[in-house]
């Protein structure tokens, strides 16, 4: 697991910095999170250059396999979010330094601060199509990201089996109204983000198939799908914040593949 933190980007860049010499902006930040990879990549596209990631979070197993009781948090992540949860985005670019939990939450702000003159807006157009984005957002949370543990913790086929569907009606929804490449376009939004953590790369490669034989099938009605992974998979905020690591990935993932994640072993045990 250390081996896959070193092939990582680490940092954002060389600017700006404060008197010290520390990034003003810092990503609290676990490699194997991806709720954390949907702040880093908001970052990634609006402030590059201008943050560093810490990895605030990391497995203990040996094996790198992840359960409640194998995780170590760094003393910052317990002072910045008492949840202990990634990501956290830590603005020191005032006197007043802030914390800012909970992804979505954090792509908007990163969104808001660094405006860049209208450019890269990851909640773009007006009043009513930023609504529409965080509708479809809040819809897409729901019942692709949340759903993807469901389909992983759940141990009877019917259960599972109503996971999966959940996910591709969601995925086929999106389908419908995604204009390509993107959701809205030539541009990533916070809607391509909220999912691709999930539906592009390892997760969707590997965990989810090695465990759960799940798929989006290759049909005419997905085929937006597969045109939207293809553009996610080459986009720079997503090369630049997903594992390279399936292997380690899988392993991340196999106590909640039996169902056993969540569960606290007693020190006896």
């Amino acid at each position: 697991m250390g081996g896959d933190d070193k092939k990582r980007k680490r940092d954002g860049g060389d600017t700006p910095t404060d008197d010290s010499g520390n990034k003003q902006m810092e990503l609290l930040s676990a490699w194997f999170c991806p709720y954390a990879q949907r702040a880093w990549m908001a970052m990634e596209i609006k402030c590059p250059g201008q943050f560093k990631v810490t990895e605030a979070l990391k497995i203990t197993d040996p094996v790198g396999v992840y359960s409640r009781d194998s995780l170590d948090r760094i003393p910052l992540l317990k002072e910045s979010n008492p949840l202990g949860l990634v990501p956290v985005i830590i603005d020191r670019r005032s006197n007043k330094p802030m914390s800012v939990c909970d992804s979505l939450i954090c792509v908007e702000y990163i969104d808001e601060v660094y405006d860049n003159n209208g450019k890269n807006k990851l909640l773009p157009g007006g009043p009513a199509q930023r609504a529409e984005a965080r509708m479809w957002s809040s819809r897409l949370n729901d019942d692709i990201a949340t759903q993807f543990y469901v389909l992983l913790l759940k141990q009877n086929k019917e259960d599972q089996d109503k996971a999966a569907d959940k996910m591709l009606n969601a995925v086929l929804d999106f389908c419908v109204k995604c204009k390509g490449p993107f959701f809205y376009g030539d541009q990533i939004s916070m809607v391509d983000i909220t999912i691709a953590p999930w539906l592009v790369g390892a997760r969707m490669e590997v965990v989810l198939k090695h465990f759960r034989n799940f798929e989006v099938p290759s049909t005419a009605e997905y085929s937006k799908y597969f045109e939207w992974r293809d553009s996610v998979l080459k986009h720079p905020a997503f090369v630049a914040t997903a594992s390279p690591d399936f292997e380690a990935m899988k392993r991340v993932y196999c106590r909640y593949a039996d169902g056993t994640a969540l569960v606290v072993k007693s020190k006896e045990t």
